[in-house]
């Protein structure tokens, strides 16, 4: 028997190893997107010409803590929107006026408007919450509300 060569479309590079799911997961998750942004602003070729940047959610103790990344946005051109419980961030990474005529050999990165919500998981204390923009980086620091939080109670058992 002749072992495959690894070159050629669709062939796994010898000694590395495909990840079905994780290829289904990160599908998945890039439709869900393209649909709830469909679904929420009714224009296909809008979200076409849009860009997602980049997200992290956690949740401790406290609350929620969200990390996105967005190289080239301006602080004017970032708007944050807290509605119950339902965190949206709007934006515009606009092209350089510069490049915008220019004839481009390669453009790999994505310029225009964006819009991510985020559905949490409990109550959030507007009052509290807080943001910081720095190095095109955003941190939205986002405490649970006083009523929402878990609290321990002893049950007797009779």
């Amino acid at each position: 028997m002749s072992a495959k060569s690894s070159k050629g479309p669709g062939r796994i590079p010898v000694g590395a190893s495909w990840d079905p799911i994780q290829d289904l997961m990160t599908l998945k998750e890039r439709m869900n997107r393209l649909l709830e942004s469909v679904l929420r602003k009714g224009d296909f070729e809008k979200e076409a010409a849009s860009w997602n940047p980049a997200v992290d959610l956690r949740e401790d103790r406290e609350g929620f803590h969200l990390t996105a990344e967005l190289p080239g946005v301006r602080r004017e051109d970032l708007r944050i929107r807290l509605e119950g419980s339902v965190l949206t961030l709007e934006g515009e990474r606009p092209m350089d006026e510069n490049t915008r005529d220019a004839d481009h050999l390669r453009v790999e990165r994505s310029y225009g408007p964006f819009t991510r919500s985020f559905h949490l998981p409990s109550a959030v204390d507007e009052r509290r919450t807080t943001a910081r923009f720095s190095l095109g980086v955003l941190e939205v620091l986002l405490p649970r509300s006083a009523d929402s939080r878990t609290r321990s109670i002893k049950v007797e058992v009779s």
